[in-house]
């Protein structure tokens, strides 16, 4: 967050991990991700089609996932504009 008109800096896991990309790099990405994982689950099913269920719980997964990365995404551009820090001045 902004603190003392200092911008956000956002990370996965911990204040030393790695910076969040910026988000059209994250999008691009996911979509490369995404192809990836269509051919594993096509390939899960016509090896067994009775692991519908558990593929779909693994799609399921996989969203949730991604939609994390894209919010990460978007913390890091609104962290990077000062729309944030004048938010957070009219919040008070």
């Amino acid at each position: 967050m902004l603190h003392g008109g200092f911008l956000m800096d956002v990370r996965l896991d911990h204040s030393n991990g790695t910076p969040v990309a910026p988000l059209a790099e994250i999008l691009s990405d996911l979509a490369q991700q995404l192809q990836h994982q269509q051919d594993a689950w096509r390939q899960r099913l016509r090896e067994d089609p009775r692991q519908f269920g558990a593929v779909e719980v693994a799609v399921h997964h996989t969203f949730q996932q991604l939609a994390d990365q894209v919010v990460a995404g978007l913390l890091t551009e609104v962290g990077q504009s000062r729309a944030l820090e004048d938010a957070r001045k009219k919040s008070r």
